[in-house]
């Protein structure tokens, strides 16, 4: 109770005191120093204010002062809503405040209000870029600045921050200047944390003229934040450079140029183009100081006379050392700074003036004759010119009439040894013209002009030798002689001659004999009797044979010993005997031997032996010895030597054949002891002829034959008795089949009447492959399991051959059918399973088994083998596929179906018999792809019927399982096993999808927009942002964006990237469309629009439109001219895109630019002299007005060219100018005489001079070129010689100038020696002056030597000499000549005895200076006038000669040989006549050897006949005229002339030739075997077997139709090739149709070496529906001949390839063959294709061309151009058409019955009188003949339609009654056709080209608008050509009645059947001509 009170007494009182005081609220943090950081994002929460109320009322915060602040009065979160930066302040203080409630309704004044400062500290962030200070940078830098020099220390950065890393400089090269940081470098100077400053520092060596001003970035860093300014060095150009030479210092000089010739101008300028110095020009060193250097203007000229040859350098150069030197304060510097030195080099042009010269004048030499060709002469001869260049280049040639001689070299450079050779032919003492040569040595200038030369003279003397053999007059020689002839008898006498003389000739020939039997005779060596020699000595000695006549009693030969190893049989037939022969001896004849005897003539057992060696028998006496032996040696070949130098020398040889008489006293021998022989069996003669021979010795002797053996053997063999042939009898039999053997063995008797001699013969009889191989029967069937093992055995067939051994031994193969799966034994022929069979692949097989002998030709023979395969029920059922997968929705109903199993087995004909079910193995997975653990209930969710179908069976659950893998089973009910398959179902479960996704804030559906900004000229790949998004249902599948050139996006990340550079100057904003899609099906999207600002930067520098500029401005042009303007452009925009222009460079004082226009302007004009300075430079710097931390700036080069005034006159070089030159000086076209020169300081047309002469060329012999200043001739200065004063003016401008200089030119002429002397008697260059008699008395007139010079004025006065140890002389010893007249004399008596010869070198010497000789060699030969003119022998005349072709050059061919009946031994030369005009031949003038002088061919000229003449002048020149009146009938007649006849034989040296490298032709494909084809030819330009020629298919190449590639070659061919060339048919063709074949022909020699040729023949398989007619008004022989004509203008107007196909007779519509027109059958292949075009479109083409085609039409006689045949097509019947026409028939006829009721009931007569109906049809006719049948109806005058519609109604609509009705085969010969036409069965097709369309029961013959015009073939063979047209005389068409055998256009591929009314021929037709009147017969 106490404690009660005493708690109501102390809540009593805190109530009182509650309801008196109200305590303010408490904070309960410390406000002071809360810490932020400056980069804290705006709306972050920075503190929260807690506190509270005692008496525990709400409390409510605020603040006061602060904007950065805002207070959340309930919460109390101080949240940041202005962003801090610490650089403007560090610390932020304000006040809050906290408020109680003592209100619950809300503030009141009883609140108590408590404030409270609180003070943020701001902390720094890095985020402040560091800044430079004082910019612009920039500095000038002297070039030569050494490296380390400090140009700039001025940078200073700074960084507000205070946190970061230290401030860095870096030095970035911009693209204008990539160098500058490799040139300078930054140094720092001092570096604190918010403070820097660096320095620029020289870093490389500095060159003016490479760059004057540098631009780079210097970049400052704090390690996040980067800043850029501009720092630009400009270069100061520094006198750092020596001069620099400005051209070629190398020039050429004429040696004859006067003193003071310019020679070059030395040009240098300061290297320093700053400010450059003047140059000024001196010579270090001058050779001998042949040249002055004007010191200002660098002219080089000559200072004196030039001479080349005192150089010591041979090539003429002149070195020079040129020094430039600058102007250093007025005095020149030789500083190496300031001047450089260069070396000039000076050639002297060498002039012409020193002739070539040879080191002496004359040369004499002696060599031996038959010196080789090639052979140098032993001279010292050398020749020089002390010229150099073209002025040292001569030739040397030689004046050698006689073409003995050649000179090397040919072309001498300054100096040469020359060699003298033997060049063309041997040398002959035994020719008196080639005792002695005279040679004339010419050395002469040949570029020069005129041209120097000189000459030596070479006398050559031929010494004799011994170089010809003995000579005899015949080639061979015979003699003979009795064998009973004693030693010593005379036999003959030979002789031989020998040109050369003394011991070499005729006085020293030794004969001598050699050879076997040499030694029985003897020759006298001296004179050449040939005698019997002695031969008595035992050695030699000889007996003589005699035999003795047979005894009275029977004697007879018997053959001592005889072996042989086999006996005959009863039927005589034996192998070979092994037979030995041995010596024959006469015995008497034995009853033994008798009987031994008559067996062996019955029974042959020793046939063979009888062949005998007959050897000498024993003599009853002795005969008297003889030397010679008939029997031994009948002939003696012996060799007849004759060596010339008394048998030293050299030697000839003849044959000698000495024949020796016969006595008769030899037995025969048989030629061979074995005769063998083979021959077919039934053959009726041998292989080749079978002759037995025997020989006797004795000549006289008669040999007769005949055969010893059986009965059989003479009953099948005979002999000729007298040549011993051995034939097989007419009725005789031969046949192995009935022989035990193959050999037949008997003996042939040879009989002289005394002796006789047996031959054996053994005869070969060989079996005849001629029996095929037959099986027991032709087709066999057989049954196999298919699951028999390989190796099975199926059947086995059997084949018999009625041949024996080779020929009937058989071999088996499987032609086809097998498929691999069968095959089968080759010697027994049992076929057997050689691969698994398998039923469902194949059941049934048919093999085509071949049976192949083993003999020559093999011959086959075949049967066919059916064979079925049963079937097995062994394979399992399986899935297909194994695994399958289906899909369904997760909200599937139950029941609804998912999926059909698939399952297959080979052995079920239905799915029916397959049953499905699932197995107890069900797994599933769940959506996040994790494999669930097994449940039973699975098995719950899905159904699988027994037919495969599955279904859902429970509600599915896409959260439980999203995959279920359910493993199925397929079983074959009908297996008599189990047989079942195993698989796998994967069901997938879709999920539906039903909330799309959300991209992130800002983005929102209401306000779908995303605001980027991107600085421009980020690299690409730079991030712009990543999207990114979410989705409730599903997860997020893939981001995209639309299409745009700037950026891409990340599908899996949302990341956007930039794909292209961004320039705010091309795009400023870019605009795209993301869209996010999910994963859910069907997948959801949702869009935001993407807008991107573009910030500007300055990024484009400033760029001049061009890198140089070129100005042009005249010298001299005042201030303020204009020289040019420069433009730059920036692409940037406002301020960074606004550009500048200053000058800089070492000329910039000079110029001056607008800053703002970029025009350049003249500042100061003092410089602009072009004579001074043609060109200078400027530098020009565009920038841009952007601030200059980011200024950039371009700089451009300019060049301007002073361009010059006309302020100069020109300048000769020299004031006189001197040339001489000779008279004969080339005028057309005309010689240089001189050239002038005069220099003009200006240039181009300023500077431009012209020359003209002004004076001195009154008579115009000289022409001045006015460009060039060389003076020519005008015309000929012949005669005109004397000096020239010519006065020259030199005019500026082309002549047209103002300023002129002249000056003089001195010209002399000079007569000159142009010709040489020509000898006109004697002409010839070796002359001989045959004088007769034995005296010439003195003064005797030899001839009167005549010379004539061509030279005039004195020059050409001929004087005579004769020249004698290289002297010119008037006489010699025994000979004086006229100096004047030329008369030769005898100077004293002349004695033929003393001394026969003499040689004499004739001099011809003008007058000229230096004069000229010309030489000649005159030989003088006093001969007796006794002699006679040489004659051939009329036994030898005409010779007759053979050579085969391709012999080579030099061959003898044969030899010729006149004989002079003078009593001295004269010689005789022989000369070509005629015959010989093509050089072909070439007769030794000595010897009379006939010799070939080249290659002959036979193929260009097989015979020649030259006519040679015999002469004793030994030379004899006989000229063309002379030749050409020579008669043929009169040389026939001429003893001194030989007709040698040349017969050219042939050898194989020719390759046959194709007469095409490729033919084209086609096959009919119902052709038979055997049908010509085509014909290939070759022909071999060779003779007789050369020229035989074999034909060869080696390959056929099939070409399936449409393919382009072949499918190999068939084997056997298809076709075969006779030796003719014709190929034809070698199996049927109708596999082939449509087919192309490549036939690869090769034509070989049968001769070796068995040349070849190629060439290919492309063959069409093609139907006859494919072929197009060519009806043409002319006989078929014609037409072949213009058959390629034809074809090349169808070619042309269809572009196909026309090939012929047949030619044929036409036949009309009557049936008559037409001898006169024919029809050409031809199908076009297309080119591309290589397929036969279809008939339509060849038909068009020739349409499309008629404007072309209708001349050659006209021109061939071409009547129409049709299909080859005309096909009737049934269409189909349409029953509703057939319904209404019905309709009309009926009332048609309806009304028609009506009409003629009411006529017959008023008798009216509706009959047509007969005479009207002839007239309607002649009206018909005249009609048809108007229009003209062969032409189409088509093309018809405009005139006749009423005609055509009428004739075109008529035949559509009605249908003739005259057809036969009766059906015909497809295709009829020419018989049968012509019978239709003889029985009245005419066709009417007046209009063939429009086909009605219910002729069914039809035959439509021929073609075209020729009605039913058929052909006759021209082939051979009969109208069943297979080649052609399958042989139809008349092509006809069958139409079945049932309509559906139409015309066989399944045949044409790529083909279809016409139309109703199609028009199938060619509308073209040719013009009518008159006379042609079967064109206008009725068809």
């Amino acid at each position: 109770m106490k404690w009660t009170l005493t708690l109501l007494i102390i809540c009593l009182a805190s109530d009182l005191v509650s309801s008196e005081t109200n305590l303010p609220p408490v904070f309960t943090q410390t406000l002071n120093n809360i810490v932020l950081y400056e980069n804290k994002p705006v709306g972050s929460v920075v503190f929260r204010l807690k506190g509270y109320d005692p008496e525990e009322s709400n409390v409510t915060f605020g603040s006061i002062g602060s904007d950065h602040f805002s207070v959340d009065p309930i919460s109390g979160n101080i949240t940041l809503v202005k962003p801090l930066d610490r650089e403007e302040t560090d610390s932020l203080t304000f006040l809050v405040s906290i408020r109680d409630r003592v209100d619950p309704n809300g503030e009141s004044e009883q609140d108590n209000v408590v404030e409270q400062p609180i003070t943020f500290i701001i902390l720094d962030e890095n985020d402040n870029p560091p800044e430079f200070q004082n910019t612009p940078y920039e500095a000038d830098v002297n070039e030569d600045a050494a490296v380390g020099t400090t140009i700039f220390d001025k940078i200073l950065v700074k960084d507000r921050d205070t946190i970061g890393d230290s401030l860095d400089l870096k030095c970035v090269p911009q693209q204008q200047s990539p160098e500058a940081c490799s040139k300078f470098h930054l140094q720092l100077l001092t570096r604190e944390a918010t403070i820097l400053t660096a320095a620029v520092v020289v870093n490389d060596t500095l060159n003016y003229n490479q760059r004057m001003i540098y631009h780079f970035q210097i970049e400052a860093t704090d390690g996040v934040h980067k800043t850029q300014t501009t720092f630009e060095a400009r270069v100061k150009d520094v006198q750092d450079k020596p001069p620099v030479f400005q051209q070629s210092l190398s020039t050429v000089i004429d040696e004859d140029s006067p003193i003071n010739t310019l020679v070059l101008t030395v040009q240098a300028r300061d290297g320093d183009k700053g400010e450059p110095r003047k140059i000024v020009y001196d010579l270090l060193s001058n050779p001998n100081d042949y040249f002055l250097l004007d010191a200002n203007s660098g002219e080089l000229r000559t200072a004196k006379p030039l001479d080349r040859e005192a150089l010591t350098d041979s090539t003429g150069l002149i070195s020079l050392v040129v020094r430039a030197r600058e102007v250093v304060n007025d005095v020149p510097s030789d500083d190496p700074l300031t001047s450089a030195t260069a070396r000039a080099t000076v050639t002297i042009r060498d002039v012409n003036d020193s002739p070539p010269k040879f080191n002496k004048k004359e040369y004499d030499v002696a060599l031996p004759e038959n010196t080789p060709e090639g052979t140098p002469l032993a001279l010292d001869m050398s020749v020089s010119d002390a010229d150099v260049g073209i002025n040292s280049k001569f030739a040397l040639r030689l004046e050698d009439v006689s073409g003995v001689f050649d000179v090397e070299p040919k072309l001498v450079t300054g100096y040469s040894q020359v060699n003298i050779r033997v060049a063309n032919g041997t040398l002959d003492y035994e020719n008196p013209n080639q005792r002695k040569f005279i040679v004339l040595v010419i050395a002469e200038e040949t570029d020069t002009n005129p041209k120097l030369s000189s000459t030596a003279t070479i006398t050559v003397s031929v010494l004799d030798a011994n170089d010809n053999k003995p000579s005899f007059e015949q080639e061979s020689y015979s003699a003979i002689v009795s064998e009973a002839a004693l030693p010593g008898q005379y036999i003959t006498t030979i002789t031989a001659k020998d040109v050369d003389s003394s011991s070499f000739g005729d006085a020293g020939i030794r004969y001598s004999l050699s050879g076997t039997g040499a030694e029985l005779f003897h020759v006298n060596e001296q004179t050449g009797v040939i005698t019997l020699g002695d031969c008595q000595s035992e050695s030699n000695r000889r007996q003589r044979r005699d035999l003795h006549e047979n005894d009275s009693d029977g004697h007879a030969l018997e053959m001592l010993s005889m072996e042989a190893e086999h006996s005959l049989d009863q039927r005589q037939i034996n192998t070979e005997p092994t037979v030995q022969y041995t010596l024959i001896t006469q015995a008497p004849l034995q009853p033994e031997t008798a009987a031994t005897a008559a067996e062996a003539g019955t029974t042959a057992t020793s046939a063979v032996a009888a062949a005998a060696a007959n050897d000498d028998k024993a003599a009853s006496s002795k005969a008297p010895a003889t030397c010679l032996d008939y029997e031994t040696e009948t002939t003696y070949f012996l060799s007849y030597k004759a060596t010339d130098d008394n048998g030293q020398g050299q030697t000839s040889v003849v044959s000698l054949r000495i024949s020796v008489s016969d006595a008769n006293d030899s037995p025969p021998v048989c030629e061979s002891p074995l005769y063998r022989a083979s021959v077919d069996e039934g053959a009726l003669v041998f292989d080749s002829p079978l002759v037995v021979k025997a020989r006797d010795a004795d000549t006289m002797s008669s040999i007769s034959y005949r055969i010893i053996g059986s009965p059989q053997i003479e009953s099948i063999f005979d002999i000729d008795k007298r040549s011993g042939q051995i034939s097989i009898r007419p009725n005789a039999s031969l046949d192995v089949t009935n022989l035990k053997s193959e050999q037949l063995i008997f003996v042939v008797e040879a009989n002289d009447g005394l002796f006789t001699a047996n031959c054996g013969v053994n005869i070969t009889v060989r079996d005849v492959n001629n029996h095929v191989p037959n099986f027991q029967q032709q087709n066999y069937s057989a049954v196999v399991e298919e699951n028999s093992e390989i190796g099975t055995s199926v059947e086995k067939l059997q084949a018999t051959d009625l041949d024996t051994g080779k020929n009937a031994e058989l071999r088996y193969r499987i032609q086809q059918g097998s498929f691999n799966d069968f095959d089968i034994d080759e010697r027994t022929g049992e076929v057997f399973v050689s691969r698994k069979l398998d039923y469902d692949r194949r059941n049934t097989y048919h093999l085509q088994v071949q049976a192949a002998d083993l003999g020559t030709p093999s011959l086959t023979g075949t049967a066919t083998l059916t064979i079925n395969v049963q079937n097995s029920n062994d394979k399992d059922p399986y899935f297909v596929p194994a695994t399958q997968h289906a899909e369904v929705r997760a909200d599937a109903p139950t029941g609804h179906l998912v999926y059909t199993l698939i399952a297959l087995d080979p052995d079920v004909a239905t799915h029916n018999a397959l049953e499905f079910a699932a197995t107890d193995d069900i797994t599933a997975i769940d959506k996040e792809g994790k494999e669930l653990p097994h449940s039973e209930q699975f098995k719950e969710y899905f159904a699988i019927a027994r037919n495969g179908k599955v279904l859902v069976n429970r509600q599915l659950d896409r959260n439980l399982f999203a995959v279920m893998r359910i493993n199925v089973l397929v079983t074959d009910s009908t297996a008599p096993n189990v047989q079942q398959g195993r698989g796998l179902l994967i069901i997938q479960i879709i999920d539906v999808n039903k909330i799309p996704p959300r991209f992130n804030a800002p983005w929102s559906p209401e306000q779908p927009v995303i605001k980027l900004q991107m600085v421009e000229e980020q690299p690409v790949g730079t991030v712009l942002t990543t999207l990114q998004a979410s989705d409730e249902d599903s997860s997020i599948g893939e981001f995209n964006i639309t299409a745009n050139d700037y950026f891409a996006i990340n599908h899996t990340t949302g990341t956007i990237y930039t794909t292209a550079r961004l320039d705010y100057e091309a795009v400023k904003e870019v605009k795209l469309t993301a869209t996010v899609s999910d994963t859910g099906v069907p997948p959801l999207t949702a869009t935001a629009d993407i807008v991107i600002d573009i910030i500007n930067l300055n990024d484009n520098e400033p760029h001049f439109t061009q890198a140089e500029y070129y100005f042009n401005i005249t010298e001299n042009s005042p201030r303020g001219t204009v020289a040019g303007k420069v433009e730059a452009h920036d692409s940037d925009v406002g301020a960074f895109g606004e550009l500048t222009y200053t000058l800089i460079g070492e000329n910039n004082k000079y110029f001056s630019i607008d800053a703002y226009t970029g025009n350049v302007m003249v500042a100061n004009a003092s410089i602009l002299d072009r004579e001074q300075l043609k060109e200078l430079t400027l530098s020009v710097v565009a920038q841009d007005k952007a601030p200059a931390t980011v200024q950039k700036s371009a700089t451009a080069t300019i060049h301007i060219n002073i361009l010059d005034v006309n302020d100069n006159a020109p300048v000769f070089t020299r004031s006189v100018y001197n040339s001489t030159v000779s008279e004969n000086a080339a005028y057309q076209p005309p010689a240089a005489l001189l050239q002038v020169q005069a220099i003009d300081l200006d240039e181009g047309l300023y500077g431009d001079v012209r020359y003209i002469i002004t004076a001195g060329n009154e008579m115009a012999l000289f022409k001045l070129d006015a460009q060039s200043g060389i003076i020519y001739p005008a015309q000929s200065l012949a005669g005109k010689h004397g000096v020239y004063e010519l006065t020259i003016s030199a005019r500026d401008t082309q002549g047209s100038g103002t300023m002129e200089t002249t000056a003089k030119a001195i010209i002399t002429v000079l007569r000159v020696n142009r010709h040489r002397p020509e000898f006109v008697i004697p002409a010839l260059s070796n002359a001989t002056i045959e004088i007769p008699g034995d005296i010439v008395q003195p003064d005797y007139l030899l001839l009167t030597v005549k010379a004539l010079d061509n030279d005039t004025d004195g020059i050409g006065k001929v004087s005579y000499h004769l020249q004698v140890n290289n002297q010119n002389v008037q006489q010699t010893a025994e000979f004086k000549i006229d100096e004047a007249s030329g008369e030769l004399r005898v100077r004293q008596q002349l004695n033929r005895k003393t001394r026969a010869n003499y040689d004499i070198i004739l001099v011809a010497r003008d007058a000229g200076n230096p004069p000229f000789e010309s030489l000649r060699l005159l030989t003088v030969s006093i001969v007796d006038a006794n002699e006679n003119r040489p004659e051939f022998p009329d036994a030898s005349n005409p010779y007759k000669v053979s050579i085969n072709e391709n012999s080579g050059r030099d061959v003898k061919i044969g030899h010729i040989q006149a004989a002079s009946r003078s009593k001295h031994n004269r010689d005789i030369f022989y000369y070509m006549l005629l015959g010989n005009e093509d050089g072909a031949f070439y007769v030794d003038k000595l010897s009379g050897d006939i010799y070939t002088n080249k290659s002959l061919d036979r193929e260009e000229t097989d015979a020649y006949t030259l006519y040679i003449l015999a002469s004793i002048k030994a030379d004899l020149h006989i000229s063309e005229e002379e030749r050409a009146s020579f008669s043929i009938k009169t040389l026939n007649r001429d003893n001194t002339v030989a007709k040698v006849a040349i017969t050219v034989l042939d050898v194989n040296d020719n390759a046959p030739v194709f007469e095409k490298p490729v033919y084209y032709a086609g096959v009919n494909a119902n052709a038979k075997m055997n049908a010509a084809i085509t014909i290939v030819n070759a022909t071999d330009a060779d003779q007789g077997k050369n020229a035989k020629i074999e034909y060869m298919i080696v390959a056929s190449n099939l070409y399936k139709f449409g393919a382009t590639k072949s499918t190999g070659s068939i084997v056997p061919s298809p076709f075969a090739i006779s030796q003719d060339g014709r190929i034809t048919a070698n199996t049927m063709m109708a596999e082939y149709n449509q087919d192309r074949f490549e036939l690869e022909i090769v034509a070989r020699e049968l001769e070796q070496p068995q040349r070849s040729a190629n060439t290919k023949v492309n063959i069409w398989v093609f139907d006859g529906t494919q072929l197009v007619r060519v009806i043409l008004s002319r006989p078929p022989e014609e037409v072949y001949q213009e058959q390629e004509e034809i074809i090349a203008e169808l070619r042309n107007a269809t572009q196909h390839r026309i090939i012929v196909d047949e030619i044929r007779f036409h036949l009309d519509s009557i049936g008559r063959i037409r001898m006169d027109w024919c029809d050409l059958y031809f199908h076009a292949v297309d080119p591309q294709s290589q397929q036969i075009a279809p008939v339509d479109e060849i038909l068009k083409d020739i349409d499309r061309n008629y404007d072309y085609l209708k001349d050659y039409y006209a021109g061939f006689a071409i009547e129409n151009v049709v299909p080859a045949y005309i096909a009737i097509v049934q269409d189909e019947f349409d029953l509703a058409v057939a319904g209404l026409v019905a309709l009309v028939i009926v009332l048609f006829v309806g009304v028609i019955s009506f009409i003629v009721l009411c006529c017959c009931l008023k008798h009216w007569n509706l009959s047509v009188p007969v005479e009207t109906r002839r007239k309607e049809a002649l009206i018909k006719k005249q009609i048809i003949e108007d229009l003209n049948t062969t032409e189409n109806p088509l093309w018809i005058e405009q005139k006749l339609k009423l005609y055509e519609e009428q004739e075109l109604t008529m035949q559509v609509f009605s249908e003739p009654d005259h057809i036969s009705n009766s059906d015909a085969p497809g295709h009829l010969d020419h018989r049968s056709s012509l019978e239709q036409v003889h029985h009245g069965q005419s066709v009417d097709n007046t209009y063939a080209t429009i086909q009605p369309r219910n002729n069914q029961n039809r035959l439509t013959a021929g073609s075209g608008g020729n009605g039913g015009g058929g052909s006759i073939s021209m082939r051979s063979g009969g109208a069943a050509s297979g080649g052609g047209l399958g042989g139809a005389g008349l092509l006809l068409t069958r139409i079945d009645p049932h309509g559906n055998d139409f015309a066989d256009y399944a045949t044409l591929r790529n083909n279809r059947a016409p139309s109703m009314y199609e028009f199938t021929g060619s509308t073209f037709q040719a013009p009518i001509r008159d006379g042609d009147d079967a064109v206008a017969e009725l068809i």
